[in-house]
C-alpha cells in the first residue's frame, strides 16, 4: 500500500505568501496615522473570510471584536484552505 504524501510545496508557498503579505498590511497599519488607512489596511487580509461569514449569516460573531480576534479567528481556516489547495495542485500536476 502507498502511504500518500501529506506535505505539499506549494500549499507551504501559498500560506507564507499569505502571511507575508498580511504581515504587510498590518505593518503598513500600524504606522498609518490616518484611521480610515488603517482601517482598510488591517480588513484588507480577512476581508473574504469576513465576507464569507457575512453570506452564511455569521457576520455578527466578529462585529464589536478587536482586530486581534478577527485575526485568530479567520486566519488559522484560511491557513488550512490554502495548504489544502495547494496540495489539490500539486496532486493534480502529478496526475493522480
Amino acid at each position: 500500500m502507498k502511504m500518500r504524501r501529506l506535505f505539499s510545496w506549494t500549499g507551504l508557498a501559498l500560506c507564507v505568501a499569505y502571511l507575508l503579505f498580511t504581515a504587510w498590511l498590518v505593518h503598513g497599519a500600524q504606522s498609518d496615522a490616518d484611521p480610515k488607512g488603517t482601517y482598510i489596511l488591517m480588513a484588507l487580509p480577512i476581508t473574504l473570510q469576513s465576507a464569507a461569514l457575512d453570506a452564511i449569516g455569521a457576520g455578527s460573531l466578529l462585529y464589536g471584536k478587536p482586530w486581534s480576534t478577527a485575526y485568530a479567528v479567520l486566519v488559522p481556516p484560511t491557513l488550512l484552505l490554502l495548504y489544502a489547495a495547494g496540495w489539490l495542485i500539486e496532486r493534480s500536476a502529478r496526475g493522480r
